[in-house]
């Protein structure tokens, strides 16, 4: 009977003051579910999943099979000539525009599920900060963008509408 009574607690709007959560923050708290946590989460991750899936699918090689999934991770000579000088010329280029098209993908899909948010959010600031300061400096108020989103999902999570969300109450359920 008890359990119910947590089941509800945690998977309901009603602010129960009485129990927190394992964070010490009430169940009422800003970062619990809500409809304005649930829209802002959504909303910044899905504008990053787009920029990041439009970017991966913009630097693949042309004219690859939709199904084939080499096509999606094989560079373009475009991001592979920039990808050596981004790399400084110490690695690979080739290997270096592989490793980012991979991540474009993984960072595209982890934000559109909501799973790995924070993790991924840190890394697209460590990204952003990387491009402002080696890559292209010139462009640094429009990466100061990245950085800032990235910032909010690291400390908000992805919001009411991510995998993270559903398994961070399913492990406080337990």
């Amino acid at each position: 009977m008890v359990e119910i009574h947590r089941f509800r607690a945690f998977f309901s709007e009603v602010q129960n003051l009485d129990m927190p959560t394992p964070g010490g923050a009430p169940l009422g708290a800003p970062n619990s579910l809500g409809l304005a946590n649930l829209i802002v989460g959504l909303a910044l991750r899905l504008a990053l999943a787009v920029q990041f899936f439009a970017w991966a699918r913009a630097n693949a090689a042309p004219g690859g099979d939709v199904f084939d999934w080499r096509a999606w991770i094989t560079p373009s000579p475009g991001l592979e000539t920039a990808a050596g000088v981004w790399a400084l010329g110490r690695v690979d280029a080739a290997l270096v525009a592989t490793a980012l098209l991979i991540t474009a993908i993984l960072a595209a899909l982890s934000f559109s599920l909501g799973l790995l948010t924070r993790i991924t959010a840190a890394l697209v600031a460590l990204g952003a900060c990387w491009h402002m300061l080696v890559v292209l400096p010139e462009a640094w108020a429009q990466t100061v963008a990245y950085v800032a989103i990235a910032i909010a999902l690291i400390l908000r999570g992805g919001g009411g509408a991510s995998i993270d969300w559903i398994l961070s109450r399913l492990s406080r359920f337990g």
